[in-house]
C-alpha cells in the first residue's frame, strides 16, 4: 500500500532527486568533492550492506531522501502501490548519516525491478545510539517509524538490518506483510563470533579501515575478497567516510553479539523467505537452517558457494529469488 502518515514528514528535511536527466536541491558540491563522494559510495556500499550501482546506470525515476520523523535517514524510489522497507546492515553505523543524491540514483538503478510495484524505502538507524541499545529496543524503534510514517510493509533485511527485522516482526505482525531475511540467521555463529569482538575493539580504536578491510574479506569469495581489502588501507582513507557518531559502530557490533532471537522465531506469522550464501562465516548454512526451521512458515534459498556479501555478488540470484517470494501473494 501506498505509506500514509499520521505524523508529517518535514519538508525542509526532504530532498527529491531526480537521475541524470535532472535533480532538484542538490548541494553545491564542488567537482573534486563529487568524485570523492561517488568514489566513497562504490566501495563503502560494496563492503557495509547497501548497495550500490554507478549512477549512470540508474534510472530517471524520482526519487526522495530526508529522515523520518526527524531522526531515521531514508532514501525512497518508486511509487508502487506496494511498500518495501530495505533495514541495511551494520555498514549503516559507518556512514556519515546524510545520503548524497548519488545514493538515490543507486538506490534506483540497485532496485529497478521492485520500483514498479513497490514504494522502497533503505531505512536507516538514527545516528547517535544509546550506550548498551538491544537489537529489540532497535526493532521497537522502528516499529514507531512503521505506526507513524509508513504503515503496514513489506520487510527486506539484510543483515543486522535482518536481526532487527525478526523481532519486529515478532512483536508486531499486524506492520509485517511478508518478511525477507538477507545473508542473517537467529544468532551470529560461533565461528563467527571472534571476528565481530575483534571488530568491535578496533571501533573502540576507531580504526575504521580494519573493520572495513575485514569485511571485505568476509563478504566476497571473487577478487574483491583480494583487491578491496588493500584498496581501503591505501586510497580508501582519502575516501571513504566515517562514522557521524564513532559510538555507533561499537554499539551496533555489540547488538549483534548479544543477539539471540531462536527463541522468538516461533511467533514470527507472516510468509517469511531466508536467503543466504552457504560460506557464509557469520551465518552459516547449519544456522541458516536452525533459523528457516524455527519460522512457521519460512522457506529457505541457499546461495552455493557465496559469502556475507552474497546479496551483492551474486546480486541476479538473490534479486530473482526475492522478487519471486514477494510477488507470491
Amino acid at each position: 500500500m501506498n505509506p500514509t502518515s499520521t505524523r508529517p514528514i518535514d519538508e525542509s528535511a526532504v530532498d527529491r532527486t531526480r537521475g541524470p536527466g535532472g535533480r532538484t536541491d542538490e548541494p553545491d558540491i564542488p567537482p573534486s568533492g563529487r568524485l570523492s563522494r561517488l568514489a566513497s559510495a562504490r566501495l563503502s556500499r560494496s563492503i557495509g550492506a547497501q548497495p550500490f550501482v554507478p549512477p549512470v546506470f540508474a534510472p530517471t525515476t524520482e526519487t526522495e531522501r530526508g529522515r523520518l520523523l526527524d531522526e531515521y535517514p531514508y532514501v525512497r524510489v518508486g511509487d508502487g502501490p506496494r511498500t518495501l522497507v530495505v533495514l541495511p546492515g551494520f555498514g549503516d553505523a559507518m556512514f556519515d548519516g546524510d545520503y548524497p543524491p548519488a545514493a538515490a540514483w543507486a538506490l534506483g538503478a540497485y532496485y529497478r525491478r521492485l520500483a514498479d510495484e513497490y514504494a522502497v524505502y533503505l531505512l536507516s538507524r538514527p545516528r547517535g545510539l544509546p550506550e548498551g541499545q538491544t537489537i529489540g529496543e532497535m526493532a521497537d524503534g522502528h516499529a514507531r517509524v512503521f505506526e507513524e510514517a509508513l504503515g503496514p510493509a513489506s520487510v527486506l533485511g539484510l543483515s543486522m538490518g535482518g536481526m532487527i527485522a525478526q523481532r519486529f516482526a515478532a512483536r508486531r505482525p499486524d506492520l509485517v506483510e511478508r518478511l525477507v531475511l538477507g545473508v542473517t540467521g537467529g544468532r551470529v555463529d560461533e565461528e563467527g563470533r571472534p571476528i565481530v569482538r575483534r571488530m568491535e575493539r578496533d571501533a573502540r580504536e576507531r580504526d575504521w579501515f580494519s573493520i572495513r578491510a575485514e569485511l571485505a574479506r568476509r563478504m566476497f569469495s571473487d577478487w574483491r575478497r583480494f583487491l578491496y581489502p588493500p584498496m581501503i588501507q591505501s586510497a580508501g582513507r582519502f575516501v571513504l567516510p566515517r562514522p557521524a557518531v564513532a559510538s555507533d559502530v561499537w554499539v551496533s557490533l555489540r547488538a549483534i553479539l548479544e543477539y539471540d532471537g531462536t527463541d522468538e522465531l516461533g511467533e514470527i506469522e507472516v510468509p517469511t523467505l531466508v536467503v543466504v550464501g552457504t560460506d557464509d562465516v557469520f551465518f552459516p548454512e547449519r544456522t541458516l537452517r536452525e533459523t528457516a526451521e524455527g519460522i512457521p512458515d519460512a522457506e529457505l534459498h541457499l546461495i552455493r558457494g557465496a559469502k556475507h556479501g552474497a546479496f551483492h555478488e551474486r546480486k541476479r540470484e538473490f534479486d530473482a529469488r526475492v522478487a519471486a517470494f514477494l510477488d507470491a501473494r
